[in-house]
């Protein structure tokens, strides 16, 4: 079964001035490896529309789905759906059924008071653009881009909707650690990465109190090339060095 690719595009002159933290790009790293999906980038970039626009016309033909979070709202630095707009060459459309959306949630959320023209123009989107998932709080997909609001909660909500669909095969993974420096296991890695060239193979060392120097992870979807890289690695240790052995 091949497998999904996708890439993010987190966007805020926010997190990049470090005012907020990001949140999504690591859960949606974390998610993505959870279900099966290779992220094939994940990117942090201002609110400017030419750096967007750029972006996405690129990351959207290396990976199967682009995702973007953030820069949907009302606001002047909200710039995330024009940029998409530019990218694919289509113009900015006022979408009816999201106009519908946007003014239900605001009776709601704002004792019964319509919907300001301000909220309206999260409405202005590309044209072709689609609603799926929750009708009332809907996610904006075109072609093979996702727009996502930036807030971690309807961010996660959102993604963890559209994604549903996107399940595969999960990675195998295991993890090996031991007391000797990167030094000393380049020689075997390089040699296990020549026989085994259908696990991806890491090595992260540690300069601190742990109990270990290296972590060496070894991950494929395929479980049996997994496990034989790892009796490889294992084989090929000096005496001693092993500290333990997790997964696959």
């Amino acid at each position: 079964m091949r497998t999904p690719t996708a890439a993010l595009i987190v966007v805020g002159n926010e997190v990049l001035s470090a005012k907020v933290r990001d949140e999504n790009g690591p859960w949606a790293a974390d998610r993505f490896r959870r279900i099966g999906v290779r992220l094939t980038a994940l990117l942090t970039l201002p609110d400017e529309i030419e750096l967007l626009a750029e972006a996405v016309a690129r990351e959207r033909v290396r990976a199967d789905w682009l995702f973007t979070a953030g820069g949907v709202g009302p606001t002047h630095d909200d710039v995330t759906l024009a940029a998409v707009a530019r990218a694919l060459s289509r113009p900015v459309v006022r979408h009816p059924g999201l106009v519908e959306a946007i003014r239900v949630s605001h009776r709601r959320w704002w004792a019964g008071a319509e919907a300001p023209e301000a909220s309206l123009r999260m409405a202005d989107v590309p044209e072709g653009t689609r609603l799926a998932g929750d009708p009332g709080y809907p996610i904006l997909a075109v072609e093979n881009v996702v727009m996502l609001p930036g807030v971690p909660r309807f961010f996660r909500a959102q993604l963890e909707r559209f994604t549903a669909d996107l399940v595969a095969a999960p990675f195998q993974l295991a993890e090996v650690f031991v007391s000797v420096g990167e030094d000393q296991l380049a020689p075997i890695l390089d040699r296990l990465a020549a026989q085994h060239p259908a696990v991806e193979i890491g090595s992260y060392p540690r300069f601190d109190d742990a109990d270990h120097r290296v972590k060496v992870t070894l991950e494929s979807k395929d479980r049996a090339g997994v496990e034989a890289g790892l009796r490889a690695l294992l084989a090929a240790l000096p005496g001693g060095v092993l500290v333990r052995v997790q997964g696959p």
